[in-house]
């Protein structure tokens, strides 16, 4: 499990939260929260981890890491306000539905794939979140459907985003580590399946026949995006159009 949200103190971490980014700045040192927490933020990405040394965001602020402490209190603080500033601009976009919002927030995590990570059994309550989630709201109530209905919806929605976006950065890690290409490599593997399990399609006809079928696999002209990076892009916005098919079809009261 990865760093856990939610685990600073909670009168200083929700004031972090919702107070200016510009709190507490420091005229003489040009230290600000908000330079800080987008310092950490940039770290964070080169990294590819949440655990940012707070010496690091000092060296790379011109300043000790000590004084740090006196703007974002410690690092459980701090990792709340990376993960909730990482949010701010994303409502902005005015999603017009809930598939468009949620490949908006696969982006989002996509660009910052340090947030998926991050254990989230407490949530860190911040307002940019806020907003993305009001956001989704946005585009769930006026459909009617019943409230349970939309809280499901919602919920499910920023799970199957964060689920599609680690399978994004996966596949598009995996030529570097691999020392691979994506085409060759599945090539290879077929070719070796074919050859290690000649009656595969015949122990696995349900498998075969849907594999057979996946027109996620087959890239548009000009796409050369990694074949699982198309299939869970493909996956994330059907799996949304049957939810929200399902809950319209309901007679829930």
């Amino acid at each position: 499990m990865g760093p856990i949200t939610g685990r600073g103190d909670a009168a200083r971490t929700l004031s972090l939260l919702w107070e200016s980014p510009t709190a507490g700045s420091d005229a003489g040192s040009g230290l600000t929260l908000d330079s800080i927490v987008a310092a950490a933020t940039a770290i964070a990405d080169e990294r590819g981890d949440a655990s940012v040394p707070l010496r690091a965001i000092g060296d790379r602020l011109g300043c000790t890491a000590m004084a740090l402490y006196t703007y974002v209190g410690g690092k459980a603080e701090l990792l709340d306000l990376m993960y909730d500033r990482a949010y701010a601009g994303f409502a902005a976009t005015r999603p017009v539905s809930v598939t468009e919002w949620a490949e908006h927030l696969l982006e989002l995590y996509v660009e910052h794939p340090w947030m998926l990570d991050l254990a989230h059994a407490r949530p860190v309550l911040g307002p940019h979140q806020q907003d993305a989630f009001e956001s989704l709201l946005g585009t769930l109530l006026p459909i009617g459907l019943h409230h349970a209905d939309v809280a499901a919806i919602a919920s499910s929605a920023f799970s199957l985003a964060a689920a599609a976006a680690r399978t994004v950065v996966d596949a598009r890690r995996a030529p570097s580590v691999t020392g691979e290409g994506d085409e060759q490599w599945w090539a290879d593997r077929m070719d070796a399946l074919a050859a290690a399990a000649p009656d595969f399609a015949d122990r696995y006809p349900l498998s075969s026949r849907l594999m057979g079928r996946d027109e996620s696999a087959v890239p548009p002209p000009g796409d050369d995006a990694p074949i699982m990076e198309r299939a869970a892009r493909a996956n994330l916005r059907r799996a949304l159009e049957l939810l929200l098919a399902g809950a319209a079809g309901s007679d829930r009261d």
